[in-house]
């Protein structure tokens, strides 16, 4: 009797030891898993609280010095880049650059709160099947948000940093003013930037005396600013300038 009951603890003990040593083995890795886990938790809670709150609420009002796309530019330049920049009131843009640009950039641009998630949803789709990103699926308020207060690269953190911002955006600010900041800080070329400087550099007019067509070809540089004008004769802009001419 004393035997069996020697040879069961001497069993219960063996178990217990194999459990310990499973839990030692994996409770390092486990541990370390939950420390990631709260780092990359908290890293996004800081990134989030740290995106633009009082400058969005100051930009009601306040219009913009420069933005986050000049400074790159800037810094690309060596310091050295002539930027052209006259910010005008909306009422002050042609109304065929404001339509070109909606039907061109962000047809549900009343419609939605920041993000059209349709979009956002397709280019999540072409990207993974190009394994690239190369669409991003961004809103007029989106692109606002990534000229005004971050870099032009590319990545899925960034755009997250995007869709944060542009649905602040508009809970602070409205469409009208939304449509009229982004019309003024948009890249139309290399130091160009908002539809007046553009207008007057390629048309010599001011940018509320545009035509649909001029409208149409400047609008239609807007994904490519720095390869394309509306003045270049290139098969792309007047392909993208005729589509936008049908709508418009």
């Amino acid at each position: 009797m004393s035997e069996q009951t020697s040879y069961s603890d001497s069993t219960r003990e063996h178990r217990s030891d194999a459990h310990t040593n499973r839990h030692s083995r994996w409770s390092p890795a486990r541990k370390l898993w939950e420390f990631a886990s709260w780092m990359t938790l908290s890293l996004l809670f800081l990134e989030y609280i740290s995106l633009p709150l009082f400058s969005i609420y100051l930009l009601k009002w306040i219009n913009p010095p420069w933005t986050s796309v000049m400074v790159q530019r800037m810094e690309e330049s060596g310091g050295t880049l002539d930027f052209k920049y006259t910010f005008v009131p909306l009422e002050k843009i042609s109304r065929h650059v404001r339509r070109a640009v909606l039907i061109a950039e962000d047809r549900k641009f009343y419609r939605h709160g920041g993000v059209d998630w349709e979009a956002m949803g397709r280019a999540w789709r072409m990207n993974v099947k190009s394994d690239k990103i190369r669409f991003g699926g961004s809103t007029v308020t989106m692109q606002l948000a990534k000229n005004l207060f971050f870099r032009l690269d590319r990545s899925y953190f960034r755009k997250a940093e995007e869709i944060i911002t542009a649905m602040r955006m508009e809970k602070i600010m409205s469409k009208k003013r939304i449509l009229e900041l982004y019309l003024n800080v948009i890249e139309f070329g290399e130091g160009i930037f908002g539809v007046e400087a553009a207008a007057r550099t390629y048309f010599g007019k001011s940018a509320s005396r545009l035509t649909r067509l001029e409208a149409a070809r400047l609008v239609a540089c807007i994904p490519s600013p720095i390869r394309h004008n509306p003045n270049d004769g290139s098969s792309w802009v007047r392909r993208r300038a005729q589509r936008i001419l049908r709508i418009l």
